[in-house]
């Protein structure tokens, strides 16, 4: 059956797919500052709640699942133990990353959990691995190596596909407030304004419609998988360059995509038992039903599936955000916002500043400060509202 060759692959294509997933994992900023914002969950992401209200989060049942993601992880990198390893890994890094989404900003690292379930359902320690080497035997491709790579190409396809779906039904409105979006992107970064005309930005708005409907379509076949691959580094590098967003823990993982098995001639000496499709079949078809689930509903707050951003809505035409000075100084203020996790920074300080109340500014304060406000403790709360298009800035206090 022609789907059965295309979703055969290679053990050695499954094992570098593992290797890429578990050192992106641990080289990930966002795992390493998960326990830092355990103190800011105040609400789960829709479909989170029921583990949320099991596990509540906590800075030391983060540090617990920090520990568990980098030893087991670590342990999925080598392929020792892999069936169990990668699986604890899976599980412990779905909760940990699962922490700091519920400060109410979602972000967008998901495919972390998506791809290391995805490493944990196959025989993954089949290659390259502490387990392949302890073995006598090689193993043939099989449907069960294969699908979890193949998967993958899907996964990334449809990261795509949904957002520029939702960019194509607001076209006409999308493409004319992308200048607004340029300006406030890099605002909050702190990156100099750019003089690009309307004309440049409409066809690369263009381009990056047609690129994220089409992504899909290119990786799926052979033939054009190439041409698909370097169409995404180019969409990448035109992200980064206009609105400093590089998401390099996704581009990093396009090593999937490549024939490694056919550039390093890998042979195959012994057939080995047959291998079980069940838990890559049904790993996959989860995640990508509940891909398209999110993707269909235009669901981005979601966890641990949810459609990926599509700024298809306009930019905001004023920035507001908190400013926060203790007796020690000023703790929370633009600078420190445009470094670090910028984005949750920005998420937790713009909600806040349009609806200052004391509990959320305490909230706050034990996030920027690291540790409760003591009792008589200054902290003067500044909301500051910036407009681009007039470079008009109003200061005034928090509270009344």
């Amino acid at each position: 059956m022609k789907w059965r060759s295309w979703a055969t692959g290679h053990p050695l294509d499954l094992a570098v797919f593992r290797i890429t997933i578990s050192a992106v994992v641990l080289m990930s900023a966002d795992v390493w500052d998960a326990p830092t914002w355990a103190s800011a969950a105040v609400r789960a992401p829709v479909g989170w709640g029921f583990v949320s209200a099991l596990l509540p989060a906590s800075h030391d049942a983060a540090l617990v699942a920090l520990g568990l993601v980098v030893v087991f992880t670590s342990l999925t990198l080598l392929g020792a133990f892999t069936r169990v390893s990668s699986v604890v890994s899976a599980l412990s890094l779905v909760w940990l990353l699962g922490v700091p989404q519920q400060s109410g900003v979602v972000l967008h690292t998901h495919h972390l959990v998506w791809f290391m379930a995805l490493v944990a359902a196959g025989p993954s320690g089949d290659a390259l691995s502490v387990d392949a080497w302890r073995r006598t035997t090689s193993v043939a491709p099989s449907v069960a190596h294969g699908l979890p790579v193949r998967a993958a190409w899907l996964s990334i396809g449809l990261l795509f596909f949904f957002p520029g779906v939702w960019k194509l039904a607001s076209a006409s409105v999308w493409l004319e407030q992308l200048p607004t979006l340029v300006a406030w992107k890099r605002f909050q970064l702190g990156l100099p304004s750019l003089d690009v005309s309307q004309s440049f930005l409409r066809v690369g708005g263009v381009a990056t419609i047609a690129f994220e409907v089409g992504f899909i379509a290119l990786v799926v076949f052979a033939r054009t998988r190439l041409v698909g691959i370097v169409a995404a580094f180019a969409f990448h590098a035109g992200v980064q360059a206009l609105l400093g967003i590089r998401f390099s823990s996704l581009w990093s993982c396009y090593l999937v995509f490549l024939p490694w098995s056919r550039w390093l001639g890998s042979p195959i000496s012994v057939v080995e038992g047959k291998r079980s499709t069940v838990a890559p079949l049904v790993v996959a078809g989860a995640l990508l039903s509940a891909q398209v689930l999110t993707g269909v509903l235009l669901n981005e707050t979601s966890w641990p599936v949810a459609c990926y951003p599509t700024f298809r809505n306009p930019a905001p035409q004023v920035v507001r955000w908190l400013e926060l000075e203790t007796d020690e100084g000023v703790v929370l203020s633009l600078e420190r916002m445009r470094s670090g996790p910028h984005q949750r920074w920005w998420g937790l300080s713009e909600r806040t500043a349009w609806a200052p109340t004391p509990a959320a500014l305490e909230q706050l304060f034990t996030q920027a400060v690291g540790r409760p406000r003591r009792e008589g403790e200054a902290a003067r709360w500044t909301v500051v509202t910036f407009s681009p298009s007039t470079n008009e800035t109003r200061r005034e206090p928090a509270l009344p």
